[in-house]
């Protein structure tokens, strides 16, 4: 599935992507709405949500996950994992609401990056 499929056909996903990219049309509506689907499959599946800010495979990535699916021992439901080029690789543990708060703040300003939802094995952060 291509990350600019509509949530509404998420539901033919293939094994690469389970949901695709938020709809092309941006109101805070179907932002929110999105991101709670998001949410919903990251609470009961091995995903994680990823998000790119550009479209080229060098952008930064930011991906959230449910903790209980990762190997970090930390005191959260979530984690939010940062894959820099420049700067690295930054963990930090976060709670639902973070999740769902930063996912709304990506999908609102930056109208060039992308989410999309993925199982947790097809993830990867740079090896620095």
């Amino acid at each position: 599935m291509s990350v600019t499929d509509t949530p509404e056909s998420a539901a033919q996903h293939d094994s690469e992507t389970a949901l695709g990219s938020v709809p092309a049309l941006r109101s805070p509506t179907k932002v929110v709405s999105f991101v709670e689907r998001v949410l919903v499959d990251l609470h009961h599946e091995a995903l994680a949500a990823r998000y790119v800010t550009d479209l080229g495979q060098e952008g930064e990535k930011t991906i959230w996950c449910r903790v209980e699916h990762t190997q970090l021992d930390v005191d959260a439901e979530y984690v939010q994992i940062r894959d820099d080029p420049r700067l690295g690789v930054g963990v930090e543990p976060c709670s639902r609401a973070t999740v769902r708060k930063r996912l709304c703040q990506c999908l609102d300003h930056d109208r060039t990056g992308r989410v999309d939802v993925r199982p947790l094995t097809d993830v990867t952060v740079s090896n620095d």
